[in-house]
């Protein structure tokens, strides 16, 4: 078994998180540091209701998280595959806990939000990675962490700014074990020469998330789509 990890890494935030240089390289370096690989299934698991950005209908995400997946080790890693391909927002809490009015609330609250924010680009920038994974560094955080605030407040959260927990990302791989983390940190060096791809966002999604067979599926329940403007 493994030890358990905080799912904010890295830890700080980058000097500037909207600078996709910024975010790679801050990414980059926080991985350089990891001492062990842990196995991502270790974590508690129960079904869950999630806010995300789902990624299996965008080629340019799905052709590099699979370029990135060609030059990671053979051993030790699950493959996250197109069709599980996603940027979390945050989770709303637990499919037994949440009341159905509440989420009917937050669903109408973060519909509110969505109606008012316009499509907006993301870079998936190659590669860094995590305790427990590999995965493409994000940027710009800005429209990212608006959202962040919106699902909050509407789920009912009273907390601090999202930098101090929040760290957008894409995962292309998981840790199966606890293992040395050199060849993956030698790995995505490597990856690091691809091209990023940019992408653009145009709606939210509540799933109702579980694991099977070291994957994560889920089952879309909301789709939030951003107010339509013209692209710039």
């Amino acid at each position: 078994m493994g030890t358990s990890y905080s799912s904010t890494f890295p830890a700080a935030p980058p000097a500037d998180h909207d600078d996709p240089a910024s975010v790679a390289q801050h990414d980059q370096a926080a991985f350089e540091q990891v001492e062990q690989m842990l196995c991502h299934w270790d974590r508690p698991h129960r079904r869950s209701l999630h806010w995300m950005i789902t990624l299996d209908q965008q080629p340019r995400a799905v052709e590099l998280s699979q370029r990135c997946q060609a030059v990671l080790p053979e051993d030790g890693l699950d493959l996250i595959p197109p069709e599980s391909l996603h940027l979390t927002v945050r989770r709303f809490g637990y499919v037994d806990e949440v009341p159905v009015d509440k989420l009917d609330a937050a669903v109408e609250g973060v519909g509110e939000h969505c109606q008012g924010t316009s499509p907006f680009h993301l870079h998936l920038l190659p590669l860094a990675g995590s305790p427990g994974a590999l995965r493409l560094s994000v940027a710009p955080w800005s429209p990212l962490l608006s959202l962040h605030r919106a699902v909050s407040a509407a789920s009912g959260y009273e907390e601090a700014e999202p930098l101090t927990l929040y760290r957008p990302h894409v995962g292309v791989a998981y840790s199966s074990r606890v293992q040395a983390p050199a060849p993956f940190i030698a790995a995505a060096r490597e990856a690091q020469s691809l091209p990023s791809a940019e992408i653009i966002i145009t709606e939210l999604r509540l799933v109702e998330l579980h694991r099977a067979d070291h994957k994560y599926r889920w089952r879309v329940l909301e789709r939030l789509s951003f107010a339509s403007e013209t692209m710039h």
